[in-house]
């Protein structure tokens, strides 16, 4: 067991190195000989975990991303982040959704109601425009700018009620202070009479796929509630998103 751990120790350290690794450094990192640091290279070079280039430094080799794209194809978000979504739901008594990113819309993945939760049209299924929701705008605020820009160019940003961002100018200023807070406010710009908080769910690339937002009643999400509701719905974001491995949020 004691080798087997120290090989996995190995592993490890060569895939998080920012370059190749020699023999030499290993065999000083995990204070044993030369030739005991050239054994466990060779036996994972031989199976494909590490391939050696001709300087001599090894480097993580492509069965451990043929292994990290299975491992991504059997996750599924919505199991992975429904028992969080309960736990806000929980701590807020507001309606839960989770909401994935397709293309320039999301799409409603997961809804928790609660015993006091309004009536609302969202249903899983549904797709939802980004610049009128919350969860939407948090996905916006964490694209790469020239993604960003493409969406401005792209997507028409059309009046749902008389607060709806429609400006591609007002809707820049307003994903700029969603990359400050961490969270995103919907303040009836979908429907009259609903206010929403949302933040950005982020994958291994720690790149917006989804998003967790909470919704209620204009009387209840009042001005103290959003700032004490925002913490606990980005804290549902940030364990969802280590959970899909990322830990730069």
């Amino acid at each position: 067991m004691h080798t087997l751990k120290r090989g996995l120790e190995i592993l490890d350290y060569i895939v998080k190195a920012p370059n190749g690794v020699t023999a030499s450094e290993i065999s000083k990192k995990f204070s044993m000989s030369i030739s005991n640091a050239c054994k466990y290279l060779a036996v994972f070079t031989e199976c494909g975990y590490l391939t050696r280039h001709n300087d001599k430094m090894y480097y993580p080799g492509f069965k451990l991303l043929e292994y990290s794209s299975i491992i991504l194809r059997k996750f599924d978000i919505r199991d992975i982040a429904h028992k969080d979504l309960v736990d806000l739901m929980a701590k807020t008594g507001q309606t839960v959704h989770l909401i994935i990113k397709d293309g320039f819309e999301g799409v409603y993945l997961d809804k928790v109601e609660g015993i006091n939760s309004i009536p609302m049209v969202s249903k899983i299924g549904m797709r939802a425009p980004f610049y009128s929701t919350s969860a939407g705008k948090a996905i916006l605020a964490y694209l790469p700018d020239k993604e960003f820009e493409e969406y401005l160019r792209t997507v028409k940003l059309t009046k749902r009620t008389e607060k709806t961002i429609t400006d591609a100018e007002q809707l820049r200023k307003e994903i700029s202070k969603i990359r400050q807070s961490g969270y995103a406010i919907d303040d009836e710009e979908s429907e009259i009479g609903i206010r929403c908080i949302g933040a950005a769910i982020l994958n291994h690339e720690c790149y917006p796929i989804a998003a967790v937002s909470i919704s209620g009643a204009v009387s209840v999400l009042l001005d103290d509630t959003i700032e004490n509701f925002s913490k606990k719905v980005v804290e549902c974001a940030e364990k969802i998103s280590k959970k899909l491995g990322c830990n730069h949020r």
